[in-house]
């Protein structure tokens, strides 16, 4: 696996770029370049939002249309009809 030496404080400060861990393995971390600013979300993304409360409670992974993906992300997909 790669690795990259990278300053936290300024990635954890950049609105560019990203951390994060991955649902499926905690203990690797994930940098990633923002394809739009901190806060904002695309026209194109605004119909997926999460409303606070919706697919509460859903955790673990479950198989949808081949792939194991949260159950968070398979709450929205049914609801969005995809």
């Amino acid at each position: 696996m790669a690795g990259i030496y990278a300053n936290l404080a300024q990635l954890m400060a950049s609105r560019e770029m990203s951390i994060s861990r991955t649902p499926f393995n905690p203990d690797i971390v994930v940098v990633k370049r923002a394809s739009f600013p901190k806060g904002t979300v695309p026209a194109h993304l605004k119909g997926y939002l999460i409303k606070k409360g919706e697919c509460a409670g859903r955790t673990g992974t479950l198989i949808h249309k081949g792939r194991l993906v949260p159950a968070t992300a398979v709450c929205v997909a049914e609801k969005h009809g995809k």
